[in-house]
């Protein structure tokens, strides 16, 4: 049998923390600190080659790395002049540094699909309404959530100043089962597990500097919004995907919304929020807001397979408290409205919103085509708002596409008092006709002027003429009054080849007419020019 012979090897030690701490070890020496439970060993002498002499501290088990490496600089200060000088470099705690953006897993939500709802909120908290920490830096901290699925089964609330970011749509994901608003702020008087209701906020306290992005929210609920902002301003919501179960056709219910805007009054509202590719798709509605709701921005968001898009004063009591104007100068621009059963956008009270430069695709005709359409595209009953550039498949379809032409009703695109353009430079083929042939068609069904400026250009002969058309429409006495005012340039042989007429027609069968037919008759033989036009609405 082999003999094993362990010995016993010593270094020096003593206490740290007593008399005159941890003396000069010679070179190579080791030396513990019993009370600290800290390890050293001796540099040696200068002579030896030491860089210094002293002691080197050896790393153990009990000692804080933190504390080691206390200090971070960005990129260790050695290609970029963080500091005043290059020799000066901005140093910073590891600390803080890392807590300047805190992982949601730290706790406790795993983002494993099981309930995370204590967690997010015990987070929320922490950050942001804690007591020790409210209203200093390190309560302005980011508060991530990596990939993962999270469910959530009661309201979250999240109150001024909070970040709550994800990895990006369908990367972070949160799963809602419950019939609860997912997300709604509150604000700067709340406390951890005590959230202060509306009545209490104040434009000193009311939530304000909320960031939201980067994940996707699917629920399966049906009477709740996800995202409740209450008397909410100056925030931004950003490459948000919200998700629900509401298909064409079914019941629509107010509640039901993506995101819903409340104000607790004209003062104390939400006002001045930027939402920035948010999109919204089987929702009874989009986006809803019966309250002082101002200044806030829709951009470039995609509201689909709703059963309404935004809708603004529905139920509106002007003159209750936070409902003195309605929704007012709000603004949606470069959007996409797509299968909406109702409107894009309904203004029953409310004015001075703006609807600029989107794409309404399949609006109003509950799950069917143009052909079937039952409801405008933008309802602007509250006088004062507009449509800007906006551009509808509607247009296409029941102006001049030859297979709507004659059998279908052309239903407005707008309906209310409203002065709009109606966005994209439409052309028309021009050929050759010796009767009377339906060309394109506009709107009937409401009292109003159209203006359609017009150029024509022959290829086959010289022929140009550019002018506007006027339509004035008395939809009450069934009257329309037609002017075309024109110039023409070219040979003068074809200045009267071409000629308009305009009459009002009945193609659904129900009392009264409906659409407005511009009739084209050229006598060029086998002309084939175009005919590029534009669309304004006087209402």
């Amino acid at each position: 049998m082999a003999v094993v012979q362990i010995s016993r090897i010593q270094v020096r030690r003593g206490q740290k923390n007593q008399g005159s701490g941890v003396p000069q070890l010679s070179g190579g020496e080791f030396g513990w600190a019993v009370d600290s439970r800290e390890l050293y060993i001796g540099n040696g002498s200068v002579a030896e080659g030491s860089p210094a002499v002293g002691n080197t501290k050896i790393i153990t088990e009990h000692d804080d790395l933190f504390t080691l490496a206390n200090t971070y600089t960005y990129l260790g200060g050695q290609t970029v002049q963080t500091g005043i000088t290059s020799t000066s470099p901005v140093k910073r705690t590891l600390q803080q540094r890392l807590d300047e953006q805190v992982s949601v897993k730290s706790f406790g939500a795993a983002g494993d699909g099981s309930d995370q709802t204590v967690a997010i909120q015990r987070a929320i908290d922490q950050l942001y309404i804690n007591s020790s920490t409210k209203g200093t830096e390190e309560s302005r901290a980011i508060l991530y959530f990596p990939p993962g699925t999270y469910k959530i089964t009661s309201t979250i609330y999240i109150p001024p100043f909070a970040s709550i970011v994800g990895a990006g749509k369908d990367k972070t994901k949160f799963n809602v089962t419950n019939n609860v608003v997912v997300f709604q702020t509150v604000n700067e008087s709340s406390t951890p597990g005590n959230y202060a209701n509306d009545s209490s906020s104040t434009t000193i306290n009311q939530p304000r500097q909320i960031v939201m992005k980067d994940f996707t929210v699917a629920t399966t609920q049906t009477t709740q919004p996800v995202l409740k902002l209450q008397s909410c301003k100056m925030s931004n919501f950003e490459n948000i995907r919200i998700t629900g179960p509401w298909t064409t056709g079914t019941a629509i219910t107010r509640a039901n919304a993506g995101l819903e805007l409340s104000s607790l009054s004209n003062v104390v509202c939400t006002q001045e929020n930027k939402f920035d590719h948010v999109s919204v798709n089987g929702m009874s509605v989009g986006v809803v807001s019966d309250d002082d709701a101002y200044n806030n921005h829709f951009h470039c968001c995609y509201l689909s397979n709703l059963g309404y898009g935004i809708r603004f004063g529905t139920a509106t009591v002007l003159g209750s408290q936070g409902q003195i104007t309605g929704p007012s100068k709000n603004k949606i621009s470069q959007s996409e409205f797509s299968d909406i059963d109702r409107e894009g956008i309904i203004i029953t009270n409310g004015t001075n919103n703006f609807s600029s430069h989107n794409n309404y695709q399949s609006v109003g005709n509950v799950g069917g085509n143009e052909g079937n359409a039952q409801y405008s595209v933008l309802d602007f009953t509250a006088p004062g708002n507009s449509s800007v550039e906006d551009t509808f498949s509607r247009t296409a379809d029941l102006s001049y596409n030859q297979a709507y032409i004659t059998a279908y009703p052309y239903v407005s695109e707008i309906k209310g008092s409203v002065n709009a353009s109606l966005g994209g430079h439409m052309s028309l083929e021009v050929a050759q006709a010796s009767s009377p042939t339906y060309f394109f068609r506009l709107p009937g069904d409401y009292s109003r002027t159209y203006e359609v400026e017009y150029f024509y250009n022959s290829n086959l002969v010289n022929a140009q003429r550019s002018g506007k058309m006027t339509f004035q429409l008395d939809a009450t006495t069934n009257t329309l009054n037609f002017i075309d005012d024109h110039e023409y340039q070219g040979d003068t042989n074809y200045e009267t080849a071409l000629s308009f007429t305009a009459a009002m027609v009945n193609t659904n069968g129900q009392i009264g007419v409906d659409t407005i037919v511009v009739s084209m008759l050229n006598s060029t033989v086998n002309d084939t020019g175009r005919f590029n036009y534009k669309i304004k609405v006087l209402g």
